[in-house]
């Protein structure tokens, strides 16, 4: 029984073809599945149902792309309940990984949908204007095409269902190779981009629907996944050339839910979004993100020192060469990212944290990050001061040798001295924020192109002007280099600190076949003596640094060592639950 529970798919075409007699009755007070999708009310709530299974969670509304990054060198999550997260990253996970089944089980619960979807409002074909069924079409093939991106490049060869399929072809189905798919994708998409243009859809404010960008945006991504370049510069050229969109001049605002709203530039071109008018579902990300010294918070997914060392100095170079780069100061003279996106000890953040402790009546939780004492500075709302208030639960001194960063008095381990500052919105009550979480925006589709250009060996202007752009708005000087092994890493590294936590760090790394060598040795991170500077890391030639050096000056997860280079972490392993239910699904090697 646990088996099909897991199995959307199935479970409802066993449903389905159960009670045979009693379901072929017509309903009399609501539509049948052979009415169903008849007018375009039908369509659109049936397409509102496709785009509720696009917006995947793991776990308490946490969104899942968020949830996978901490499977990456660029994040961890502390224990408890996220053990599954944690297995990830260390290398120690099995075939039934509860992040791998809910991926899974998530995005082929959209394929269900967007099939069904597809299939039935063939019904009303004739009953809706030609340009309206093409853009509800076009929505729900994007969608679709979203779920096997994903799968694809988690699991490789996976069952590809095109409509919804008969309960014997569900048990006998094998995994179809991922360019077959692939080729399907580019057509279904290129299909997609059209059908907005013959709608008239043009990028909209309502960042949780799909267009023609997001259309010609996932085209490249697949492309990539194939390293068919020629393709993805093709994709992402038209969304550059069109002039729809463009970088909002503001990265931090990118990130809070008024700077949404507005979506200067047009930058944001797919969110998930939370509704506004009711108190659920709250987004967890930002709960998880809050460093436990602030009242009522409960901080356990951390950015990693290997994230934070990848942001340049100001003067455009990496840390082991930067001249205005201090050891013993390292939030200062960097990269305007390394503040926007990570909270560092010593930083003064501020959230809505709705507290009542007199005398901090002010809603907003001013706050001095600090993990070197037992002691929290908060600011006093009432005296316009910090006060020195005792108990400090991020007070690192709490764990033996000082090496262990403690997060609760029942002594859970926590991270590794840093928080994520990006999604952090002052303004909104951090249990109840409704902040997006951005699936694609426009800076991903330069640097996609610089990429897929870079990787043909096609260097020129536009190459170099995709990177600047991105690299600028954060106040780092342009690159005018032109070889191609350089340009190469300066990319990989844009797209590291351009994009931490919001995802796509996982996919990065499979693309560039780098995850084993970049997710294995210490997890490390701030100094234990905040006095004493450990040694900058030396870096590889893929920018990936070794702390063998100075890991026993840093604080640690749990004296946590990670090992991903077995080959077989370049897939995820398909779901026992599913080989069990149909033999004919192999597993994938080496698990």
């Amino acid at each position: 029984m646990k088996r099909i529970i897991y199995l959307p798919m199935m479970l409802l075409l066993i449903t389905a073809a159960g009670c045979k007699k009693f379901l072929d009755r017509k309903p009399l007070d609501q539509a049948s599945a052979a009415t169903f999708l008849s007018n375009q009310d039908e369509m659109e709530q049936s397409l509102t149902g496709v785009y509720a299974s696009a917006f995947w969670v793991f776990p308490n509304n946490t969104p899942l792309l968020f949830a996978l990054e901490a499977s990456t060198d660029l994040a961890m999550k502390r224990g408890g309940n996220a053990e599954d997260q944690v297995a990830m990253g260390e290398g120690l996970f099995i075939v039934n990984n509860n992040l791998v089944n809910t991926s899974w089980n998530q995005c082929y619960r959209l394929v269900q949908r967007a099939n069904q979807h597809l299939q039935g409002m063939e019904n009303g074909k004739n009953n809706v204007s030609a340009q309206t069924f093409a853009r509800i079409r076009a929505e729900a093939l994007v969608l679709r095409a979203w779920a096997y991106f994903h799968l694809a490049y988690m699991f490789g060869d996976v069952p590809y269902y095109r409509t919804t399929p008969a309960v014997n072809e569900l048990l006998s189905s094998t995994k179809t190779p991922v360019a077959t798919i692939v080729a399907d994708m580019y057509k279904d998409l290129d299909e997609a981009a059209a059908g907005f243009d013959a709608a008239g859809v043009a990028p909209v404010q309502l960042m949780g629907r799909v267009n023609k960008g997001v259309a010609l945006g996932l085209k490249a991504k697949f492309a990539l996944l194939i390293k068919d370049y020629r393709t993805a510069v093709n994709a992402t050229n038209t969304i550059i050339t069109g002039g729809q969109y463009g970088l909002n001049p503001s990265f931090p605002n990118l990130f809070v839910l008024a700077g949404q709203r507005t979506n200067a530039g047009r930058e944001i071109m797919f969110n998930q979004t939370y509704p506004t008018d009711v108190l659920d579902p709250q987004n967890w990300m930002v709960v998880l993100s809050i460093p436990r010294q602030v009242t009522n918070s409960q901080s356990s997914h951390f950015p990693s020192q290997a994230l934070v060392d990848r942001y340049e100095g100001r003067d455009g170079l990496r840390i082991d060469a930067s001249a205005v780069y201090d050891p013993a100061n390292p939030r200062v003279n960097r990269d305007n990212r390394l503040r926007w996106t990570v909270s560092m000890p010593g930083d003064t953040i501020v959230y809505q944290n709705n507290t009542t402790v007199a005398p901090y009546v002010n809603p907003r939780e001013r706050t001095i990050f600090n993990i070197y004492s037992n002691v929290r500075r908060r600011f006093n709302w009432t005296t316009g001061v910090f006060d020195n208030v005792t108990g400090n639960n991020d007070w690192i001194g709490a764990q033996a040798a000082g090496i262990q960063w403690q997060v609760s008095a029942t002594g859970n381990i926590g991270g590794v001295g840093y928080v994520w500052r990006k999604y952090i919105d002052s303004t909104q009550y951090s249990w109840e924020t409704k902040t997006g979480y951005i699936l694609m925006r426009y800076a991903d589709i330069l640097l996609m192109y610089a990429e897929a250009k870079i990787e043909l060996n096609e260097i020129d202007g536009t190459v170099t002007n995709a990177i600047n752009l991105v690299r600028n708005r954060a106040g780092q000087p342009s690159v005018a280099v032109t070889d191609q092994a350089t340009l190469r890493r300066i990319v990989r590294n844009e797209r590291a600190v351009e994009f931490a936590g919001e995802g796509l760090r996982l996919f990065d790394l499979r693309r560039w076949d780098i995850y084993g060598k970049a997710n294995s040795g210490p997890v490390v991170g701030a100094a234990i003596d905040p006095l004493v500077a450990p040694a900058t890391p030396v870096f590889d030639a893929d920018g990936i640094p070794d702390y063998s050096a100075s890991v026993n000056q840093r604080i640690r997860f749990r004296n946590q060592t990670r090992n991903n280079t077995n080959p077989r972490f370049k897939l995820w392993p398909i779901p026992q639950f599913e080989i069990d239910v149909n033999p004919k699904i192999t597993q994938n090697t080496g698990w």
